[in-house]
């Protein structure tokens, strides 16, 4: 119908040449696709390398995470003599990277080093522009952007790599982050020592309560029963009765001798029986203190005594060993502490990092050459179905 029309309106040399219009463009499309596809993009990409883009430069150190803990006998394991690193420093160093990593690291070091003043004065550079309105997660993306983490597992290794629009800016970024780092894990380490500390500080306190408990039940009970030590007295209680009733049985047999010679009325007889009689009392009495039933008697205050000398001596004991427990958490916490040591401290770069020119134009060219050889290879497709 289209057809139809153009021949009552054109001439047929018009509508040969519409016929011929899909055939013609697609020619003119094959023939300037070199220049649209490959020519085009280049002359792009070194327009923005000559005029757009702004130099950066990158400043690298190299960081380990060690402990005291590293150098003892007992922490080395068939790992390590194949070279491996320590499981203990290689997860330090995965906390260390995931910190630097995060927005904590990034509030700390913006206070420092104020990012968004930095990093806007890109020139012309959109690409590596900062906005001052960017949001939070854009700020963060751009901040691990501009910052490199890589761990080596069997050198146990992290290489720090820093950008910035200046080489001193890169320098002064990357001391800023090694100082945090260094900041961080020693926080980490004196964080559970001090933990450690505290907990057998405040054991030791407990223990010392108890003690002090303890020790005034022990004067209390001393002072209310008039006694320093009921099992002593006990003891040379029983000791006086023990000679006393030895001096009964020796007057005893004396009195037995007299009366081989003397009749029982006798003075030294009776003398005798007196002294035998009066000795007999100050046993019986003697050994009263000892068993009497009134509730003071010296067996019974003996036992409670010694029960409450025996929670003293416990809570003594308690007591000392807080106070080795104290003492070995304190050695065994500066053992375990952990240090930042530098293996590679950060250099004032000379020359620029980014952009690597050669790379971009040949990654760049490599693409257009691979998306020229895709549509012309569809352009051939094309042309071959409309024959």
């Amino acid at each position: 119908m289209f057809i139809e029309k153009l021949k009552s309106a054109w001439p047929g040399e018009h509508i040969a040449r519409v016929r011929r219009s899909p055939l013609l463009s697609l020619a003119t499309l094959n023939q300037n696709l070199g220049k649209i596809i490959i020519g085009l993009p280049m002359a792009l990409l070194i327009v923005y390398l000559l005029i757009f883009s702004h130099p950066r430069y990158l400043s690298e150190s190299t960081v380990a995470i060690k402990s005291s803990n590293d150098i003892s006998g007992s922490s080395l394991n068939v790992g390590l003599l194949l070279g491996a690193a320590n499981p203990s420093t290689a997860e330090d160093a995965m906390y260390l990277k995931e910190y630097i990593n995060s927005p904590d690291m990034l509030a700390v070091l913006d206070k420092q080093l104020n990012f968004h003043e930095v990093f806007g004065q890109s020139g012309l550079d959109f690409f590596y522009h900062l906005p001052k309105d960017s949001t939070r997660e854009q700020f963060l993306n751009y901040y691990r952007d501009r910052i490199s983490v890589t761990y080596d597992d069997k050198t146990g290794l992290l290489t720090i790599g820093t950008q910035g629009f200046t080489p001193e800016f890169a320098e002064q970024f990357n001391k800023a982050v090694l100082k945090e780092s260094e900041r961080f894990i020693n926080e980490i380490s004196h964080k559970i020592a001090r933990d450690q500390q505290a907990f057998a500080e405040n054991e030791m306190l407990q223990a010392r309560a108890r003690l002090n408990t303890s020790k005034t039940q022990l004067l209390a009970y001393q002072n209310q029963n008039n006694i320093l030590d009921p099992e002593a007295q006990a003891i040379a209680a029983t000791t006086l009765v023990n000679t006393l009733v030895g001096q009964k049985i020796q007057m005893e047999a004396e009195l037995r001798n007299l009366l081989t010679y003397l009749r029982e009325d006798a003075p030294q007889v009776i003398s005798a029986q007196n002294a035998i009689t009066s000795l007999g009392k100050q046993i019986d009495q003697e050994k009263s203190k000892i068993t009497a039933p009134d509730g003071h008697k010296l067996n019974s205050m003996a036992v409670d005594f010694e029960e409450i000398k025996a929670k003293v001596q416990f809570d003594t004991d308690l007591y000392k060993l807080t106070l080795t427990s104290i003492e070995k958490t304190r050695v065994e916490a500066a053992r375990k502490l952990k240090v930042l040591s530098v293996i590679s401290s950060p250099q004032l770069p000379q020359e620029s990092k980014f952009p690597n020119t050669p790379y971009m134009i040949a990654s760049w060219l490599l693409i257009c050459c691979l998306l020229f050889g895709t549509i012309k290879l569809l352009l051939a497709v094309i042309d071959d179905h409309k024959d």
